[in-house]
């Protein structure tokens, strides 16, 4: 176990790693219980979100089964976020596949993993944070005392770390770029991006924001660390 952490989780959700570190001093059940917490949420979102899954919500909106105004007040509220996203960039993030099809999963990894973060936070802890995939949203401070610090990966060898963050109180962070799927974020004219770095990465106090931020930003190129940091407390940075 890491010295940052007392209580370390992980498993697969969502498709893809979620991890929960806890450097409160509590009881092992406790940590297991909250744990446990995140773990059904999470697969409850998958339920309702996944395109893999005809019974999802989001499925069955896609199919014509049920109408998009119908649907759980989560999945509205996530649609709303995607369709504010896409004119807030001209369409640089789109919910929607080439066929017309709805694929909100851009946005909904992040929401998710802030309304995971609440819940551990409901049952009482106090500092810990939650990866999801590559992003992180944490909560509190390490063990020591000092902030969270958060390794960012070679974009180009996902073995290697070429910086550390360290994360204010209750902060998250996320890269958007080529490490995990190479390259598969594409502009508004449906042409794959290429800008001048290989990963874009934000930090600021919200991860649903911050994730869908880095994405956009990534796909802007050049033109991506303004348009990011238009907004009051993100921050971003590339790699090359």
């Amino acid at each position: 176990m890491s010295a940052d952490a007392r209580f370390k989780f992980a498993a697969k959700a969502m498709g893809t790693a979620v991890s929960v570190h806890i450097a409160d001093v509590v009881p092992q059940e406790t940590a297991d219980d909250a744990w446990e917490s995140v773990g059904v949420f999470l697969h409850d979102i998958e339920d309702r979100f996944s395109t893999f899954l005809a019974t999802s919500e989001i499925s069955r909106i896609n199919n014509g089964e049920l109408h998009m105004l119908d649907a759980s007040p989560d999945v509205v509220e996530v649609l709303d976020a995607c369709t504010w996203l896409e004119h807030l960039s001209n369409g640089v993030f789109n919910a929607r596949r080439s066929d017309g099809s709805i694929d909100p999963a851009g946005f909904v990894k992040g929401w998710a993993a802030e309304r995971a973060v609440r819940l551990l936070a409901e049952v009482g802890l106090r500092n810990f944070y939650l990866r999801i995939g590559g992003d992180i949203q944490t909560h509190g401070v390490q063990a020591t005392g000092e902030k969270w610090r958060v390794g960012i990966v070679d974009p180009h060898d996902a073995s290697r770390i070429r910086s550390y963050v360290d994360i204010p109180e209750n902060w998250a962070v996320a890269t958007s770029g080529i490490a995990e799927r190479g390259q598969h974020i594409w502009g508004n004219d449906a042409m794959p991006v290429t800008p001048e770095f290989s990963s874009m990465t934000v930090i600021g106090p919200h991860l649903m924001w911050a994730d869908a931020f880095a994405t956009i930003g990534f796909s802007l190129g050049d033109a991506g660390i303004e348009w990011v940091e238009k907004f009051p407390d993100y921050t971003a940075f590339t790699l090359k």
